[in-house]
């Protein structure tokens, strides 16, 4: 019989695990070469609002809603070589999502990651 603790412990390094963290949505994203930090950081918050929450049912089903909030700090976008790391936060009536969205600018396509 496997006792109490035991099977607590399991349990917890099972759900800490890195490949249980949420999965990462790359898609196509319009080039950029030669882009400043506002510019990526206005870009990508209209790609989430535009292209990612009407497509994302589970984006909307934890948010609360179809129309989110989206927000990004310019002074937090970080960039080199037309490749870019920008926070996003939506915001919803039932939570907040973090997303960290990598940019390449040169491929053409965005890694959305929570």
């Amino acid at each position: 019989m496997i006792k109490t603790g035991t099977l607590f412990m399991g349990l917890l390094a099972l759900c800490s695990a890195p490949a249980l963290a949420a999965p990462a949505h790359d898609v196509s994203f319009p080039r950029c070469e030669g882009s400043d930090a506002a510019t990526i950081a206005s870009s990508v918050k209209r790609d989430y609002q535009q292209n990612r929450i009407p497509r994302w049912a589970d984006d909307q089903r934890i948010l609360g809603q179809a129309d989110p909030v989206a927000w990004v700090n310019p002074k937090e976008v970080r960039g080199e070589d037309d490749t870019w790391q920008v926070p996003l936060t939506v915001r919803g009536k039932n939570t907040d999502i973090q997303y960290r969205v990598t940019i390449d600018c040169r491929k053409g396509t965005a890694r959305y990651q929570h």
